[in-house]
C-alpha cells in the first residue's frame, strides 16, 4: 500500500484534481483508455474511483463509501422472452465476476471503515424498479456502475492489481425516487481518497 497507485475515474466530476487520468464513461472507452495508460506507465497498482448506484436491499445509503471486491458484466447477453441469457451462459465470453486485488482492497476498506461489496457493470443503468431488481437478483451485486468490471478485466489481463473505491450517489430503480446526491457523493469520495493519500503518504495526491 506504500506504493502510490495510478488513480483513474470515468467522468471529470469524479476527479476533483485527484485522478491521474479521466478514462471515459462506459465499458468501451474506459477499457481502451485504461489499457493505453497501463501499458505506458506500468504502475504498481490502479485505484479506480467513482460514484455508483445502490440496489434495494444492499444496506447502502446514498453517500455511503464502499470498496468493490468483485464486479461482473451484468447485461452482456441476449434478452429473450421470459428472461435474459448472458454471454457466459451462451458459451461466448467470460462475464465475471472479476476480482479486485484482495490484499489492497481489504486494506483500503479497513483504513476507511467501509464495506467490501459486489458490483454489477452495465451498459444501460437501471432506471426502473423492475430492471434494478432483475439485475440485482441475477448478479448478486449491491452496487451498479458502468465501468468497474471492464477495468478489473483490463487489470487482470495486463497483470496490474486493481482496487475500486465508490460512493453511492443514488438508489437504483425509478429515478424520481433515487434520492440523488451526486455532489455529496463526489465530495465524500474525494475525502476518502485524501484520507488514503495522507495515511499512506502518496505523493502528489490531495
Amino acid at each position: 500500500m506504500q506504493d502510490r497507485p495510478c488513480i483513474v475515474c470515468a467522468a471529470a466530476i469524479e476527479s476533483g484534481g485527484l485522478a491521474d487520468a479521466i478514462v471515459g464513461v462506459g465499458k468501451a472507452a474506459a477499457a481502451m483508455h485504461t489499457t493505453r495508460l497501463l501499458l505506458a506507465r506500468r504502475p504498481a497498482w490502479l485505484l479506480v474511483i467513482g460514484v455508483c448506484g445502490a440496489y434495494a436491499g444492499s444496506g447502502l445509503e446514498v453517500g455511503a463509501l464502499c470498496v468493490v471486491g468483485e464486479d461482473g458484466l451484468a447485461d452482456e447477453g441476449v434478452v429473450v422472452t421470459g428472461g435474459f441469457r448472458g454471454l457466459a451462459e451462451l458459451g461466448l465470453a467470460d462475464t465475471g465476476p472479476f476480482a479486485a486485488d484482495r490484499v489492497r482492497t481489504a486494506a483500503v476498506a479497513g483504513r476507511l471503515g467501509v464495506p467490501v461489496v459486489r458490483g454489477a457493470t452495465v451498459s444501460s443503468c437501471s432506471g426502473s424498479d423492475e430492471l434494478a431488481a432483475a439485475l440485482a437478483r441475477r448478479s448478486g451485486a449491491q452496487v451498479e456502475t458502468m465501468e468497474g468490471a471492464a477495468l478489473l478485466l483490463v487489470g487482470r489481463e495486463l497483470g496490474v492489481p486493481v482496487v475500486q473505491l465508490r460512493c453511492v450517489s443514488n438508489r437504483c430503480g425509478e429515478r424520481a425516487r433515487g434520492g440523488w446526491d451526486l455532489r455529496g457523493a463526489v465530495d465524500r469520495l474525494h475525502a476518502g481518497v485524501r484520507a488514503l493519500a495522507a495515511a499512506y503518504a502518496w505523493e502528489g495526491v490531495g
